[in-house]
């Protein structure tokens, strides 16, 4: 008989630790949702007391709306080019692919000599062009060579090619006039 009466006794000890277990997860759970909903009504108050300084600018930043991959729009226009019939020699190669030889003056008249790649030399004079990108040479420098206070040899400007290319800028669509240089 007591061996009856412990094992009631034990199993409705079991019972009501389940049953108080439950309702203390109950408990446990109306008390944390309440502090939810207490704590975002706290934060709003908070909120409203401090200054708003902060004001959201787009301005740099992408459009969330427009698909990542999209078809682009050229926006460069064509660089009036020179046509095939009346290009020289000299625009058949890339700037950067020609090397001064010799710089020389004929009759008051500056001029260079350059090698071309494919082994050929020409002569070069202010106002002839040359390279792919239309390039107008603009000025033939010499070396300036000077004396310094101490009386040591200085050199000012090396001998070079000052070649004027126009392109477009790709981002604004604007024509650039940029300075290029064949040194020897």
């Amino acid at each position: 008989m007591k061996s009856k009466f412990l094992m009631v006794f034990k199993l409705s000890l079991l019972l009501l630790s389940l049953l108080l277990t439950g309702v203390a997860v109950d408990v446990f759970a109306q008390q944390s949702s309440a502090e939810a909903t207490e704590l975002p009504a706290l934060e709003i108050a908070q909120d409203a007391t401090e200054d708003d300084s902060f004001v959201y600018s787009p301005r740099g930043r992408r459009d969330p709306f427009k698909p990542l991959i999209q078809d682009k729009q050229k926006i460069a226009k064509k660089v009036n080019k020179r046509s095939a019939k009346i290009k020289g020699p000299l625009e058949k190669f890339e700037l950067s692919q020609y090397r001064l030889i010799a710089l020389m003056v004929v009759k008051g008249i500056p001029r260079a000599m350059v090698a071309a790649p494919d082994g050929k030399s020409y002569t070069v004079k202010v106002g002839e062009y040359i390279g792919l990108n239309d390039g107008l040479v603009r000025n033939i420098e010499t070396k300036i060579i000077a004396i310094d206070t101490n009386g040591l040899r200085v050199e000012k400007s090396p001998d070079r090619i000052v070649v004027e290319e126009i392109s477009i800028d790709s981002y604004t669509g604007s024509e650039t006039k940029e300075n290029r240089y064949i040194v020897m």
